[in-house]
């Protein structure tokens, strides 16, 4: 007998094959979709902290103008400059802190990079 076509076995082969692969790309496709959510989540977050990190260093300016008009010159070190924040700065990106220029008054972020927070 010479019979072409497919048999019975043949084509429960490839649906179970097919519902392998789709069952495969739904769970890749849902994984994607959950790390898109929580990039999207943590973006306006890290601004938001980068945001209070900012406030935060103005405040110290604030408090060496202080400073400085009382005293006319500006603090020597920065561990003066903590002597002077009760309570000392708490930054909210992992690992920002401020930096001091004595001579200038300058305080600034160590880093002001959003993806770092």
């Amino acid at each position: 007998m010479n019979q072409r076509g497919l048999g019975l076995v043949e084509i429960a082969i490839v649906l179970v094959v097919l519902a392998v692969v789709g069952s495969v790309l739904y769970q890749y496709f849902g994984s994607t979709t959950k790390t898109l959510e929580q990039v999207q989540e943590q973006r306006p977050l890290s601004h938001a902290r980068l945001t209070a990190d900012k406030a935060t260093v103005q405040s110290i300016r604030a408090a060496l103008q202080i400073y400085q008009a009382q005293h006319g010159k500006w603090p020597e070190t920065k561990e003066a400059v903590a002597a002077l924040l009760s309570p000392p700065p708490n930054f909210q990106c992992e690992g920002n802190d401020y930096t001091y220029d004595a001579t200038t008054g300058q305080v600034g972020l160590v880093s002001e990079d959003p993806a770092r927070c």
